[in-house]
This record gives C-alpha cells, sequence and structure tokens, in this order.
C-alpha cells in the first residue's frame, strides 16, 4: 500500500510540474521582446531576436545544476522512509545555491569538475554513512565524496534540531546544518560560508571569513585591497554569502521589489532560497515582474557515485518557470559570493550605493563591525512602527 500511494504521489508532482509553465502561460511571456533577461551574473539583452533570447536562456538554465525530488534512496539511518517527496524541497533548493556558489568561486565548466561537485550532493552515499556518524561522534573530521547527501543533512538535522525524516526543513535549519557539513567538504580549504539572521551584512565578519582577521574595518579592506597585502595567505579564502531577510510582513512588499532586482543584477548574485507556502523554489534571475526558478518538485530516481559517473542528465533542468514576483512568501536568502578583497570592497561599495538611493526601502543592514550598539544605531532613522522595525523586534 506504501509503494502504491508514493508511486501516485511522484506520478502527482511529476505532472503538476510539467503542467506548471501551460498554467502560468510561460511561453507567452519568454515572448515579450521588451523585457530584459537577467539570470545569475549573466543578461540577454533584448537588441537579438525573441528565439535567439529563449534558446539562450534555455540553455542557461540548462546548466545551472538541478536538485529535485528523489525516490529508492538507501534507507535513512533513522527511518524507514527511501524518498524526500513532499518534504525536501527546502533542502533540494539550498543545496542548489550551495552548489552554485561553489561553482561559481571555483568556475567549473569541465564535465569532470561538475561531476565531483555534483557528487558532493549524492543521495546513495550509503558506504560513507557508517564512517561519517563513526567521526562525528568523535568530533573528528576528514573529507567526504559526499558531505552535503540527503543523508547526512538528515542525520546531523535529527541531532542539532530534532528534525524527523519527513519534516519539513526552515531555511536556517538548512543553512546551518550545510554549515555544519561543509567542514567535510574538500572546498573548505579555500572557502567560508557566511550567514547573517539579522537581515544584516557585516563587513567586520566578512573580513574575518575571508582574511582570518578579527579586527578588520572597511579603512583596512580599502588599504588591503591598494596594496595588494595578503595577510595569513594561506587562509585566504572566498566567501559564500547567505542572507536571510524579508520584503513583507504578510505578503511581499512591492516597494522593495525595486531593492530586490537591483540585487539580482549584482554580479555576485547567485540566486534567492524562496517560493511560496510550503514550496521552496531556487530563484535564479527575472524578466520584468516575473522571477525565474528552478523546480525541485520533481520526482527522480537516486543515484549512487556509479550511476553519476555514467550519466548527469538528471542534473540539469529543461523546464523554464515563472512566478510573479508578489505572489512569493516574503521571507527569502539573498545568495552571493565572493572571491577576493577586491570584489568585497566593490560589494560593500555597490550595497551602500543602493542603501543611499532607496534608504529606509533597503532591507538589508550594512555595518562595518558586529557590536550590537551598531546594530541599534543603524535603525535609528527608522520610525518604531516601521515594517522592517517590527520584523527585527
Amino acid at each position: 500500500m506504501y509503494n502504491l500511494c508514493g508511486s501516485l504521489l511522484d506520478r502527482w508532482y511529476n505532472a503538476k510540474f510539467n503542467l506548471t509553465q501551460y498554467v502560468y502561460d510561460i511561453d507567452k511571456q519568454l515572448r515579450q521582446k521588451d523585457k530584459v533577461i537577467y539570470i545569475l551574473n549573466e543578461t540577454i539583452k533584448n537588441d537579438i531576436g525573441i528565439e535567439q533570447r529563449i534558446e539562450k536562456l534555455k540553455k542557461t538554465c540548462s546548466q545551472i545544476l538541478w536538485f529535485s525530488y528523489r525516490k529508492k534512496i538507501p534507507q535513512f539511518q533513522i527511518s524507514s522512509l527511501t524518498s524526500d517527496t513532499g518534504w525536501g524541497c527546502m533542502i533540494r533548493v539550498a543545496q542548489m545555491a550551495l552548489a552554485q556558489v561553489i561553482r561559481h568561486y571555483h568556475s567549473f565548466t569541465q564535465p569532470e569538475q561538475l561531476i565531483v561537485l555534483i557528487r558532493h550532493f549524492i543521495d546513495d552515499d550509503d558506504d560513507e554513512m557508517i564512517d561519517f556518524i563513526k567521526q562525528t561522534k568523535q568530533n573528528q573530521v576528514e573529507y567526504y565524496h559526499a558531505p552535503f547527501s540527503i543523508q547526512k543533512i538528515v542525520y546531523h538535522a535529527k541531532i542539532e534540531f530534532k528534525k524527523e525524516p519527513g519534516d519539513w526543513y526552515k531555511p536556517n535549519e538548512i543553512l546551518e546544518t550545510l554549515n555544519y557539513l561543509f567542514k567535510y567538504s574538500q572546498y573548505s580549504v579555500n572557502m567560508q560560508i557566511y550567514i547573517n539572521y539579522e537581515c544584516a551584512f557585516i563587513l567586520q565578519d566578512a573580513i574575518q571569513k575571508m582574511f582570518n582577521y578579527d579586527k578588520g574595518n572597511l579603512e583596512w579592506l580599502k588599504e588591503c585591497v591598494k596594496n595588494n597585502i595578503q595577510l595569513n595567505q594561506q587562509d585566504d579564502k572566498g566567501i559564500g554569502i547567505f542572507l536571510p531577510t524579508r520584503i513583507g510582513l504578510q505578503n511581499v512588499n512591492k516597494d522593495y521589489l525595486e531593492v530586490l532586482n537591483h540585487l539580482m543584477t549584482l554580479p555576485y548574485f547567485q540566486g534567492i532560497i524562496g517560493g511560496v507556502s510550503n514550496r521552496a523554489f531556487y530563484i535564479v534571475g527575472r524578466i520584468q515582474d516575473y522571477l525565474i526558478y528552478l523546480d525541485p518538485h520533481f520526482v527522480q530516481n537516486a543515484q549512487n557515485f556509479e550511476d553519476l559517473s555514467k550519466n548527469q542528465a538528471s542534473y540539469s533542468c529543461q523546464n523554464i518557470q515563472l512566478i510573479h514576483n508578489q505572489i512569493i512568501d516574503p521571507s527569502i536568502v539573498v545568495c552571493l559570493c565572493i572571491r577576493n578583497g577586491l570584489e568585497l570592497l566593490d560589494l560593500w561599495n555597490a550595497l551602500n550605493h543602493l542603501k543611499q538611493e532607496f534608504q529606509e526601502l533597503f532591507f538589508i543592514s550594512l555595518l562595518e563591525t558586529n557590536t550590537e550598539l551598531q546594530i541599534c544605531e543603524s535603525f535609528q532613522y527608522l520610525d518604531e512602527n516601521h515594517e522592517l522595525v517590527n520584523i527585527l523586534k
């Protein structure tokens, strides 16, 4: 009975996935010639034919690593479940965001590089789990082929958040879990993860992550870039930045959308973890008022390392999905990636420029240091009844 119900549920999700582009008339939206397309680090202008633009967009989307629901996963260590259908979409979206950040930092384009990256997220990692559990219990760290597998995610989330397989994940839960698992990845050698839950980007914290120096500020960074100083060069790392924030209370505040549109044009933009109620999407770009996203709600068979080496097609999505920007849930995570001090300084300047332009509508607080006093001072210009102040209380 369970297998029958599971099979019917899988078919329902897949049918709904394929029908979405017709229900929302995606083809019509793509054929609006006057709309510039922004997708990750690329701009598709309207100075070429519509068919060329659509083909370019489809090619770009298909090159983004896509993680979706999987069935026939080896039974979880703490459950009889063998699929994440219906509950794993936030996990899959966060996996996509992290994979994109890693790929951007390393400029991966070669097939062998992408196979190694995808392998980090493989679903069937049964051979590694016993050793992984042993190492974590002994508080030891070693690199694994699949540190971000759903098996390891579920195992750690059970310990840290009391999550059971089948439970839906909040953004902070999956981000913290992936951040913990990142130390088991070979990519942690030259990259760090920075997460801030205060709707803030703190320069001092970013400098500490990048340079392993905890007293940095704007002047220090400027001098560092100017003189090409490499403090602790062996520890100098890139940063994957994840900023959970809100663009409204119950619904999206349309005044914040203009700020979001500008953030999505930055060269460091690596997508948004977002979605609608109980459905997570990986938002990668926009066409005017419509957001382009990858949808994890499609069920495929799990792969092991050997399967992956033979076929990677299931990690490429051929369907373009659009959603109006006012429909999404106001709770989002903005994802960015910077490779060096020069990019960090440029990002800081770009964010400050947007803050000056949009004033109180700019929904990310920018702080040089991480003191509590400065966090409070940064919101003095807001009225106590302002929407963002109420969110942060």
